[in-house]
């Protein structure tokens, strides 16, 4: 078989770029959207429907999306269980796995939250590798055409390296590159769930978006037409160190009132167990017993209980992520944002999100923000670490 041209792979990304945003979809509009000739659209699709990678909708789906007489077009759609592709994500409290089709179907998962460390206190590499290892020869039968990674900062390709402020400078990565069997591409993990978002979901069609994720951290990943926005600049949706007040609290970067020391788990569990040990009248006492077991949901529960401080805590939070989304909306074109993260997994924080971003909006109702939660969960980075390789591997191979 002829090895395709880089032209040649190109414009089959472009096909099964849309098929992906925007199917099922017809032939027609493929070529209307991609500017691809309708003889070249038939010519790879055809290629595509030998390979078994795509296939004609149901009927139904054609009926569904066209109005009025005549004949109906033929829609193509992207065939599930055409490939399999692995998905790990990298973090300070677990390791998770996620095997999935070329759709996105979830096949398997696996979460570990006890692991072996390195000098640094995180997770070792040597551990990460067997892991890893280990996954894949359970789903060998498979045959998985890549694997993804959702880091903890960025890929530094040159220097094989994680690029960050903190202690996964010297995480090994390298040797977990050079011990896998099957092509391995790295991303920042919230990156890589902006992806699945993109092209999984199927509820953008292609449209721009922001994704905004706080968990210990916080960062804003962005999609802009089609693709990951200033990917290649690391300093890019660093918003956790932005300041939301000049007087606020220290931060670990130096500075004093970052978005991170109002919305950044660790600095509200901070908050709150300095609260434990000076106020005797805080319903925190009544949860645990010592300050170093109050995690984010014992916050959460002492919210609920009508504890003073906490609601002070949740409610500056939650006024500080509504400017930061204000601000966000005039410097990107993005119609719709995700939230993601623990903090935003209880009805609290969306009823307050509703009330401060419409309050704090430029324009009032004419130009509403259109923002949606997705649920926590410690596997999303793993999953859509999966949707990287798809990315790479699957639709855009040329790159």
């Amino acid at each position: 078989m002829l090895k395709k041209t880089t032209k040649q792979l190109y414009i089959r990304g472009q096909i099964l770029n849309e098929l992906y945003l925007r199917g099922p979809i017809s032939r027609v509009d493929i070529a209307h959207n991609t500017s691809i000739t309708p003889a070249t659209t038939t010519e790879v699709t055809a290629k595509l429907l030998a390979e078994r990678l795509i296939s004609n909708a149901p009927l139904s789906a054609a009926i569904k999306s066209q109005t009025g007489s005549g004949r109906k077009k033929i829609l193509l759609t992207i065939t599930n269980h055409h490939s399999h592709y692995i998905g790990m994500e990298l973090s300070r409290s677990f390791l998770s796995f996620c095997l999935t089709t070329n759709t996105g179907e979830i096949i398997d998962t696996e979460y570990i939250s006890q692991f072996p460390t390195s000098q640094y206190n995180i997770i070792s590499s040597a551990f990460v590798t067997q892991q890893l290892l280990r996954f894949i020869n359970k789903h060998k039968q498979l045959n998985v055409q890549a694997i993804g990674i959702a880091l903890p900062g960025h890929f530094k390709s040159e220097e094989k390296s994680i690029a960050s402020v903190s202690e996964w400078q010297h995480f090994d990565i390298a040797s977990i590159i050079e011990a896998v069997p099957l092509p391995i591409y790295l991303e920042n993990n919230v990156h890589c769930m902006s992806l699945y978002e993109h092209l999984m979901t199927n509820k953008n069609k292609g449209q721009n978006f922001i994704f905004f994720h706080a968990v210990h951290g916080i960062f804003s990943s962005s999609i802009y037409q089609e693709d990951l926005y200033g990917k290649r600049n690391f300093s890019v949706g660093e918003i956790g160190h932005t300041i939301i007040q000049p007087d606020g609290p220290l931060c670990e970067c130096g500075r004093k009132g970052c978005l991170q020391t109002y919305v950044g788990g660790f600095h509200i569990i901070a908050k709150a167990r300095r609260i434990f040990e000076n106020n005797d009248n805080t319903f925190l006492r009544s949860l645990v017993s010592s300050s170093e077991e109050i995690t984010f949901d014992t916050v959460l529960e002492a919210y609920h209980l009508g504890d003073i401080a906490m609601i002070r805590i949740i409610k500056e939070a939650m006024q500080a992520v509504s400017v930061t989304i204000n601000n966000l909306t005039m410097l990107i074109d993005a119609p719709k944002i995700y939230l993601h993260g623990p903090i935003f997994n209880n009805d609290i924080t969306s009823l307050l999100l509703e009330e401060y971003i419409h309050h704090k909006n430029l324009y009032g109702k004419s130009n509403e923000i259109n923002f949606e939660i997705v649920p926590y969960h410690e596997l999303n980075g793993a999953r859509g670490a999966a949707t990287l390789a798809i990315h790479h591997y699957l639709i855009w191979s040329h790159r």
